[in-house]
C-alpha cells in the first residue's frame, strides 16, 4: 500500500498532502473515491463546458446561467442514454437492444416520481467486480492505491483512465470474492440493512415473485455457500438476509448478476432513469434542450463518443468500451 494513503477504522482513509494536491474540485467527494470515477466525472464535466459553448454560439443573448442550466439538462439527458443504451445492454443477459426512449414508459403503471429504495441502493453493491488490481498502461496497478489520489491521470491524462478502465478485467459477482480493501464497506452494507430493519431474503424472494426456497441447495449448487449459510443461519433458510441471499445466489448462463438481483433492477433501473423529469412528455423536446443539445442528445449513446469530442486529438489509438477483448460480453 502506498505511504501516501493508510486504512483507519472501517474503511476510512488518511491522505498526506501531496495526494490530497491530487484530488480534484468536485460537487461531491465521492467522485474522487478513485481515479476512475474521477475520470468519468473529468469527462462529463468536459462535455458539459463543450455544451456550454456550443449552445452560446447559437444563442449569444442568453445569460451565463441559462447557458450552463441548459447544457446540465443535456448532460444529463445524454448520462442516462449511455446507462440505458451501453451499460445495462452491456450486463443483460438478454438477446434484444434496451433503448433509452421514454415515451412507451408515460402512460406505465410503474411510472411515478423519481426515487431510490433502500433495497436498490444496497443491491447495487457490486463491490466483488472489483479486482485487486488493474492494467495501467499495460502495467499491473494496486486498485488499492487508486482510491481518493489522481497523480497518474494527472501525468498520463483522461484517456489513459479510460483505457485502464477498459483495459482491466472486473472480478465476478459473488460471495468470497470481494477484494480486502472493500471488505469492511461489504460489512457496513449488511448493517445497514439490518438498521432498515428489512424483511428476509425469502419475503423478498416471495415479493418478486419467485418460490420461497426451503433448502440451501436451492439458493447455490456451490458446496462452499450452502455451508457458509448453515453455518451462519443453522438450518433455516428464512433467516438469510436481503444483501447476503441476493449475492448468495448462482449466475444464470450469460448474466453478469444473480437472477432475483437481476429482476429487481429490471423493475426498479427504468423506473428510476426513465421517470426523471427531464424526459416527461412536456420536458422531453428540442425546444427544451435546444436544437444544437437536442442533436447531442440524438448523437450519443456510449463513453467512446463523449470521449472522441472531448479528448485532444480525439479517443484514437484509446480502447474504451465496457467489453474487454478477451472476454465475450454477456450483451
Amino acid at each position: 500500500m502506498s505511504r501516501a494513503i493508510s486504512r483507519v477504522g472501517c474503511g476510512r482513509l488518511t491522505l498526506d498532502a501531496a495526494r490530497k494536491t491530487t484530488l480534484f474540485a468536485f460537487g461531491g467527494e465521492r467522485a474522487n473515491s478513485t481515479r476512475y470515477t474521477a475520470a468519468i466525472n473529468t469527462l462529463f464535466l468536459r462535455e458539459h463546458n463543450r455544451l456550454c459553448g456550443v449552445i452560446e454560439k447559437a444563442n449569444p443573448e442568453w445569460n451565463d446561467e441559462r447557458i450552463f442550466q441548459t447544457a446540465r439538462n443535456v448532460n444529463i439527458v445524454q448520462l442516462i442514454k449511455i446507462v440505458v443504451e451501453e451499460y445495462i445492454n452491456h450486463i443483460s443477459p438478454y438477446w434484444f437492444r434496451l433503448l433509452s426512449d421514454p415515451t412507451p414508459c408515460y402512460t406505465a403503471g410503474w411510472n411515478r416520481e423519481n426515487w431510490i429504495p433502500v433495497e436498490f441502493n444496497l443491491l447495487y453493491r457490486w463491490h466483488s467486480l472489483v479486482p485487486e488490481d488493474a492494467t495501467w498502461k499495460g502495467a499491473p496497478v494496486k486498485m488499492g492505491d487508486a482510491r481518493f489520489g489522481n497523480e497518474l491521470m494527472l501525468k498520463d491524462g483522461l484517456g489513459a483512465a479510460l483505457d485502464s478502465a477498459s483495459n482491466s478485467l472486473a472480478w465476478r459477482l459473488g460471495l468470497f470474492n470481494t477484494a480486502e480493501m472493500l471488505r469492511p464497506v461489504e460489512a457496513a452494507s449488511l448493517l445497514q440493512g439490518r438498521d432498515n430493519r428489512l424483511a428476509s431474503y425469502n419475503d423478498y424472494r416471495e415479493r418478486m415473485c419467485y418460490p420461497r426456497v426451503t433448502r440451501f441447495e436451492q439458493i447455490s449448487g456451490d458446496p462452499d455457500v450452502g455451508a457458509a449459510l448453515k453455518r451462519l443461519y443453522g438450518n433455516d433458510v428464512d433467516r438469510i438476509e436481503f444483501f447476503v441471499g441476493l449475492f448468495a445466489e448462482d449466475l444464470p448462463a450469460r448474466s453478469a448478476v444473480p437472477p432475483m438481483l437481476g429482476r429487481i433492477v429490471a423493475l426498479d433501473a427504468f423506473s428510476h432513469a426513465l421517470t426523471n423529469p427531464l424526459l416527461s412528455p412536456h420536458v422531453f423536446n428540442e425546444e427544451t434542450f435546444t436544437p444544437a443539445g437536442w442533436a447531442s442528445i440524438a448523437a450519443t449513446s456510449s463513453l467512446r463518443e463523449l470521449a472522441e469530442r472531448n479528448l485532444p486529438g480525439g479517443a484514437k489509438g484509446t480502447r474504451i468500451s465496457m467489453e474487454h477483448p478477451s472476454y465475450a460480453s454477456v450483451a
